[in-house]
């Protein structure tokens, strides 16, 4: 997939936006609140239909504006153009050529996208529900059956959590319900782990070996990617193990087990190595398991990925802000990156020459010769 064309109207302080971007590589560079991140925003709202900035989607509207729309051309198996609008109503249409499709979140499935910000990095330090929502991304993009598989464990999770917040229901009732969390949950785990141990630590593991710097293959290298599970031990009787649950979920009220409470590990020599990694260390590895995502996806998937940068890590030394490039390149992902110097864009021309770069000001966005700033 290639987004060849970007339209945008009514989007935050963005201005009318209308600019071409067929290179692998675009640069937007500016001050800190001239609009760049707005940009990424908007093609991040036309894939997934929401902000990473904001939980309320009717503040993405612009203040003169009654309404906003932003749409891409993209070529993929011919060309496409992809259309979102949103209305003050919190109306939206989703449109594919035209014609309006029935769910909003197909255009993830058409447009794929993956977002990094610098807040990304903490992915290592926060919640495990971020390092699920990684891994399950994955999952939703190549293995067609995990959707559902996820959707039915969820609803019935939902449907016990609302049990147990009555309060009112008996054992019995509990057990059933259970019973079919637990096979339900099981498929979830196989998933899981059948695609870290089979598509993401191989894909990871070959990326690694292609990197030019010995240092920084021997610490990737080194590093694993582990599955924790919070499933019952399959030595114990279910039975029981379901009622000593139960006696537990009936104290707090919710479902204590299961996929929705397991976590990703990064370990070395079978040890968790999160902490023991420094900032750099850190950023590296997040970059490796970013570009892994997307060459495994257009792998088994055959979909091209969208990479959304915003602020490319400066305060790093060159050393890891090239290898950082260099995986971005290995990536086979058309880039939108964001920065506050035009000089991103040069960092890039070192290793292509399909590379664009825009100037943001004012919500205005601007193409600026490429030759000029790399003479």
């Amino acid at each position: 997939m290639l987004v060849e064309k970007v339209n945008i109207v009514g989007f935050r302080n963005l201005k009318l936006v209308a600019i071409e971007t067929k290179a692998s590589v675009n640069c937007f560079y500016g001050k800190n609140g001239s609009g760049k991140t707005s940009l990424l925003e908007a093609l991040y709202f036309l894939s997934r239909a929401r902000s990473f900035r904001s939980n309320k989607r009717n503040h993405l509207i612009n203040s003169d504006e009654s309404y906003l729309a932003v749409a891409a051309s993209l070529e993929q198996s011919g060309s496409h153009k992809l259309g979102l609008d949103l209305d003050e109503k919190g109306n939206s249409r989703l449109k594919l050529d035209g014609e309006i499709l029935n769910r909003l979140s197909e255009g993830t499935a058409i447009f794929p996208v993956q977002l990094i910000t610098p807040e990304s990095f903490d992915v290592f330090f926060s919640s495990p529900k971020a390092r699920r929502g990684f891994l399950d991304f994955g999952l939703f993009h190549v293995e067609h059956d995990y959707q559902k598989c996820w959707s039915d464990y969820h609803k019935q999770q939902k449907q016990i959590n609302a049990l147990l917040k009555l309060g009112n229901a008996d054992t019995k009732e509990l057990t059933f319900w259970y019973r079919g969390l637990v096979e339900s949950a099981n498929l979830v785990e196989e998933f899981r782990n059948g695609f870290i141990e089979n598509l993401l630590q191989p894909i990871l593991d070959e990326l690694t070996e292609n990197l030019k710097n010995k240092e920084t293959v021997e610490l990737l290298k080194a590093i694993k990617v582990k599955y924790k599970s919070k499933l019952f031990d399959a030595t114990e009787d279910l039975d029981k193990a379901i009622q000593h649950q139960i006696f537990k979920d009936q104290r707090y009220k919710q479902v204590g087990f299961g996929p929705s409470k397991a976590d990703i590990l990064f370990t070395q020599n079978g040890e968790d190595i999160t902490n023991k990694l420094s900032r750099g260390q850190s950023k590296m590895l997040f970059y490796l398991l970013e570009v892994g995502m997307v060459r495994l996806v257009k792998k088994v998937s055959n979909k091209n990925m969208l990479l959304l940068i915003d602020d490319l890590p400066s305060e790093v030394d060159e050393f890891t802000r090239e290898t950082m490039l260099e995986m971005l390149l290995n990536s086979e992902a058309q880039v939108f990156v964001t920065g506050i110097e035009s000089k991103i864009a040069m960092e890039f021309k070192k290793y292509t020459n399909s590379v664009n770069v825009f100037h943001v000001e004012h919500g205005t966005i601007k193409p600026e010769n490429m030759e000029q700033l790399c003479p």
